[in-house]
C-alpha cells in the first residue's frame, strides 16, 4: 500500500455548525459554515435581534404612552367637567346667598315695623285699661275711707275684685313683668291685702258689745265703744285685718295688752285685752297672719277680743269692713 505522502496541515478550522433534528425517523442533517462567514452571520443576527429588541421596547413605549395619553384626556374632560359643575354650584349658592340677604333685610324690616305697631298697641291698650282701673279705683278708695256712703263699701270691694280680675285677663304677657297693667294689678292687689276685712278670730261671729254709745259694764255709765268686742276663749288665736306694719304693741290700764298696725291709706286697726301677742313695733305682717291669743287683761269682764278700725285716727264701724268666713 502506497503511503500517502505531504504535508498535514495543523491549523484548525472554526466552523459554525446548524443542526436540524426532524421528529420523523430521517437522519439528522448538519449544516457547516465557515469561520468569516460565521462571525457574519452572528453580528447580523445579534443586530437582527437588539433590532427586534429596540422595535419592541419602542412599539410599547409607544402604546403605552398612547394608553396614559387617552387616559390623561379622560381624567381632563373629568375634571373639566366636575369644575363646571362646581361653577354653576357656586353661582347657585351665590345666588340663593344674594336672594336671602334680600329677604332677611326685608324681614328685618318688617320685623321692626311689626314690633313698633305692636309697641304701641301694646302701650295704647295698657293706657286704655289703666285709665279704667284709676277712674273706679277713685271711687272705692273714697268709699273705702267713709268719704262717701259707707254702705256701699262691700259693693266696692266686689268691684274692686272684678277690677283685678280685669287686669289680670288683660295683662298682654306673662312674661313682661315690667308692663304697667301689670304694675296696675300689684298696686291693687297690694290695697285689697291692706284693706282691714279679714275676721281676725276663728269660727266666734258673735258681737258681743257693738260699736257705738254703751253702758259700760265696769264704769256703770253710758261711753262711746270705739269698736266691737268679739270671739270666745275656745277659739285664742287672734289674726290681723290685713297687710300692715306693727307701730304699737304693749300694755295700757285699759286695754291690757293691745297692737296695733297702721295698714296705710289712712287704716289702723286696735286689738285689745290679748293675753299675749307675738309680734313687735316695726315688723310687717300679712293679712291673716296669727298675731297674738285672746285674753282678759285690763279694763275686761271675761276673755274676748276688742277690735277698732281707725280711719285717719277716727273709729269707724268694723262691721262695715269685716267680711266674716
Amino acid at each position: 500500500m502506497k503511503k500517502m505522502t505531504g504535508k498535514i496541515s495543523t491549523k484548525k478550522r472554526n466552523y459554525l455548525s446548524f443542526m436540524f433534528v426532524p421528529h420523523n425517523n430521517s437522519g439528522v442533517r448538519t449544516i457547516r459554515i465557515n469561520n468569516y462567514r460565521t462571525t457574519l452571520l452572528s453580528l447580523t443576527a445579534v443586530m437582527l435581534v437588539a433590532l427586534l429588541i429596540l422595535t419592541g421596547y419602542t412599539l410599547s413605549v409607544v402604546k403605552e404612552n398612547r394608553t396614559l395619553k387617552a387616559q390623561h384626556n379622560q381624567e381632563l374632560e373629568f375634571i373639566l367637567a366636575q369644575k363646571a359643575e362646581l361653577e354653576d354650584y357656586i353661582a347657585n349658592q351665590t345666588s340663593e346667598l344674594i336672594e336671602n340677604a334680600e329677604l332677611i333685610s326685608a324681614a328685618n324690616t318688617t320685623k321692626t315695623i311689626s314690633e313698633q305697631a305692636l309697641n304701641q298697641y301694646k302701650n295704647e291698650y295698657e293706657d286704655m285699661v289703666v285709665a279704667y282701673v284709676d277712674s273706679n279705683m277713685g271711687t272705692i278708695k273714697s268709699v273705702s275711707r267713709g268719704s262717701s256712703q259707707e254702705t256701699s263699701f262691700k259693693e266696692s270691694l266686689k268691684e274692686l275684685r272684678s277690677l283685678i280680675q280685669l287686669v289680670e285677663s288683660a295683662k298682654l304677657s306673662e312674661d313682661d313683668t315690667n308692663n304697667k297693667i301689670h304694675q296696675k294689678k300689684n298696686e291693687l292687689t297690694n290695697f285689697l291685702n291692706a284693706l282691714p276685712t279679714y275676721w281676725p278670730v276663728d269660727n266666734s261671729t258673735a258681737i258681743h258689745s257693738d260699736f257705738g254709745r254703751r253702758y259700760h259694764p265696769i264704769y256703770k255709765y253710758y261711753r262711746s265703744h270705739d269698736g266691737i268686742d268679739i270671739g270666745s276663749k275656745a277659739y285664742p288665736k287672734i289674726y290681723a285685718a290685713g297687710n300692715g306694719k306693727v307701730v304699737e304693741a304693749g300694755r295700757t290700764s285699759g286695754y291690757g295688752n293691745y297692737v296695733v298696725i297702721d295698714h296705710r291709706n289712712g287704716f289702723k286697726t286696735v286689738y285689745a285685752h290679748l293675753s299675749s301677742y307675738n309680734v313687735k313695733i316695726g315688723e310687717w305682717v300679712e293679712k291673716g297672719q296669727e298675731i297674738a291669743k285672746m285674753g282678759n287683761t285690763g279694763t275686761s269682764t271675761g276673755t274676748h277680743l276688742h277690735f277698732e278700725i281707725q280711719i285717719n285716727g277716727v273709729p269707724t264701724d268694723p262691721k262695715k269692713y269685716l267680711e266674716k268666713r
